[in-house]
């Protein structure tokens, strides 16, 4: 009888240990979500826009919103990233992956985020604020990073909502004239919001020339940018 007191007191403790473990496992596993935007009929926007949302821990508020534009695979990586993930959990940041919306009128997306893309990102955002049980995400800051194309757009985000944006990272940042990076015009209140441009040293296609001007621009007049 003590043998099977011994064992089955054991038992027991191992199999709190193994609750406990569970319970906090479960805390920190990641949520996903993903919602479809639609179109206005005005928007140079091909079709429904998906974006995929990723909670790195579901139990807790939202502090912000790492938005990812999708470009090639390099970037849905980075969204997947172990690393980036719990990065965004120790600061309660939500990640959030725009894919590919083109334009109506060509393949690529209309970097301009007045013509539909800015629209749809905040949409998509109120969208999930609903789906996701974390009505924070609805006025949430942002965080954008973009490459190529999408580095001009999250550079011309800036201007379109400086009350939603809190950081922004141009990657190698270029489009065809007349959305350049150099063509970039910002009003005063975005000057404020922080930028990381990486100029890419070796990109032969969007070069660097143009993105350090468009810092330039602005470091001058004391805009809080790093460039690379």
């Amino acid at each position: 009888m003590k043998k099977d007191r011994y064992f089955t007191s054991s038992s027991s403790v191992l199999l709190a240990i193994w609750l406990v473990w569970i319970t906090s496992t479960a805390a920190t596993q990641t949520a996903r979500y993903e919602t479809l935007v639609q179109p206005a009929q005005d928007e140079d926007i091909a079709r429904d826009c998906r974006y995929e949302l990723t909670l790195p821990d579901p139990t807790r508020p939202i502090r912000a919103v790492w938005v990812i534009f999708e470009r090639g695979s390099e970037l849905t990586t980075f969204y997947q990233d172990h690393e980036v993930i719990a990065f965004a959990r120790r600061h309660r940041i939500a990640l959030m992956l725009a894919c590919h919306c083109p334009s109506k009128d060509y393949g690529d997306m209309n970097v301009n985020p007045s013509r539909g893309i800015g629209r749809a990102m905040f949409t998509a955002l109120e969208q999930l604020a609903q789906t996701t049980s974390h009505p924070e995400l609805a006025a949430s800051k942002v965080i954008l990073l973009g490459f190529s194309g999408g580095g001009s757009l999250v550079a011309r985000m800036v201007g379109y909502a400086p009350d939603r944006v809190i950081a922004a990272i141009p990657y190698a940042p270029g489009n065809v004239e007349p959305l350049g990076i150099n063509t970039v015009k910002l009003p005063a209140e975005a000057l404020a919001i922080p930028q990381l441009i990486i100029a890419n040293g070796r990109d032969n296609v969007c070069g660097t020339e143009r993105p350090y001007d468009y810092f330039q621009q602005y470091y001058g007049h004391g805009a809080p940018w790093t460039a690379e």
